[in-house]
């Protein structure tokens, strides 16, 4: 697994006005307690301008903070237990939907966020990493726009002895995978996408699981440049994650050339070696 270390001089950000700079904490999976808030709240009256900001992967960063305040800013956030990073060459903060809480939650998004944080987060790499976690299909957290991208599937099993043949599960289904005609129910495997809204609307538990688990893709990114990552075959389990998290880092800290993404060593070296270190085949 990993050795990697973890970088302790992250999350200062300089700014356009001279002298200033912006400081920034990461927050696994987005949430903080209430405490925390108003912790980040004084430090930015006390240092910065009273403003805070949250960045795109769910941080909180403290703009306007002069340079020469920038490691006592950094140790004040370490005293709420904020941890300053998400920068540089290193893993990125994971970015999780609110899967854990939301009704369409296929996984627990936000524990899986913070089991691989514990393990690798500000882990230093030879370029930035990043990785997110959408909790169905409707993929809030734009999955494959990730170096390592995470989404949680729930498919149906009909039990037709059960049925009313309500419809419920029709209405629900936006793919349009389930067709209910004189009290029976047909259903298109292929056209399903595992969201499992058909399960959790279903008024008389007709639909059960018939599989669940996330599927992951790997390789893509977002910014100047759009690439869209493979998907991997299959479903893993959420225990399985953060340990092919692990060999991925592994082999991108290995293998990548200076300055070189993970999408950009898949393309050089082959995906399927980069899948076959994950454990995980490209799907095809």
């Amino acid at each position: 697994m990993t050795d990697g270390k973890k970088s302790k001089k992250q999350g200062v950000i300089r700014l356009r006005e001279k002298g200033k700079v912006a400081v920034r904490g990461r927050i696994p999976a987005g949430v903080m307690t209430a405490s925390q808030m108003a912790a980040v709240a004084r430090i930015a009256e006390e240092f910065g301008n009273g403003e805070v900001a949250m960045t795109a992967r769910l941080n909180v960063e403290i703009p306007f903070v002069d340079r020469r305040d920038a490691e006592e800013v950094a140790e004040r956030l370490r005293e709420a237990g904020i941890e300053p990073g998400s920068t540089g060459a290193t893993l990125r903060s994971v970015v999780a939907c609110k899967g854990t809480v939301c009704r369409h939650g296929c996984c627990d998004t936000q524990g899986l966020a913070r089991a691989i944080e514990e393990r690798y987060g500000g882990c230093v790499l030879p370029r930035k990493l990043k990785i997110s976690i959408a909790g169905c299909p409707n993929n809030c957290a734009r999955v494959q726009l990730n170096d390592i991208g995470i989404a949680g599937r729930r498919f149906p099993a009909f039990h037709a002895g059960d049925c009313e043949g309500c419809g419920a599960c029709e209405k629900v289904c936006r793919e349009g995978a389930i067709r209910v005609a004189d009290d029976r129910v047909s259903f298109s495997g292929e056209d399903c996408v595992g969201c499992g809204d058909c399960i959790a609307v279903c008024p008389k538990d007709a639909i059960g699981i018939t599989s669940e688990g996330l599927c992951l893709s790997i390789g893509g990114r977002s910014g100047r440049v759009l690439q869209v990552g493979t998907e991997a075959e299959g479903l893993v389990t959420e225990d399985e994650v953060p340990g092919i998290v692990g060999r991925l880092l592994d082999y991108f800290r290995e293998n990548a050339q200076p300055g070189e993404r993970l999408g950009e060593l898949m393309g050089r070296v082959g995906e399927d070696k980069v899948f076959a270190a994950a454990g995980l085949r490209p799907r095809r």
